[in-house]
């Protein structure tokens, strides 16, 4: 792929992000406002992911800083700087994505402990819980809001951020399957520490 036309794919793609963006922030305001997460509004909750993504991002500019990746940044404040920005930035899109269409699609997003007792089932509901919402009926639903945005967020990281000569979109894919992966590890934290 040459320069223009990768460059004219990330631009379709940020177009395509932000569109995303623009219809999660249109949901109906009763469906954003109203829904309760155990005592937070869809709204609240979205503010506490946002300042714990914060802390999160800056916290992986500090290993990224670590490890000079990307090494086009450099080192030094400016280059923790960027570091920080381009992780902090993607948290934010992939938040906004999900809770967004969570709220649009009427979704809860809060992890529910098994109501199992062995431990291999409560292992199985914990990581399939990084790709389905359980309902409030007790069904499971393939995760779209949580799944579009980890990837949403992470092509739009992979879009700005210099990748060594890699492909941009298998970078995108990798950073955002981690993502999702890294959700199941977190819900495996809820279900057996918590």
């Amino acid at each position: 792929m040459t320069n223009t036309s990768a460059s004219g794919s990330r631009r379709r793609f940020a177009i395509a992000a932000a569109s995303l963006l623009v219809i999660a922030a249109a949901a109906p305001h009763s469906a954003r406002a109203q829904a309760r997460i155990g005592n937070h509004t869809r709204l609240q909750r979205f503010g506490i992911d946002l300042g714990y993504g914060a802390l999160m991002g800056l916290a992986f500019a500090g290993i990224d800083q670590a490890r000079n990746d990307p090494p086009e940044w450099g080192g030094g404040g400016k280059g923790y700087a960027r570091r920080a920005a381009s992780n902090v930035g993607e948290f934010v899109i992939q938040e906004g994505v999900t809770e967004g269409l969570a709220a649009a699609m009427n979704r809860p997003l809060d992890y529910k402990h098994c109501k199992c007792q062995n431990t291999g089932a409560r292992i199985r509901h914990a990581l399939l819980g990084a790709v389905t919402d359980e309902m409030p009926d007790g069904s499971h639903k393939f995760a779209v809001p949580r799944v579009t945005g980890a990837y949403v967020g992470s092509f739009a990281q992979a879009a700005w951020r210099p990748n060594g000569g890699r492909n941009w979109a298998q970078v995108g894919l990798g950073r955002g399957t981690a993502s999702i992966a890294v959700g199941g590890l977190i819900n495996l934290f809820h279900e057996f520490v918590k």
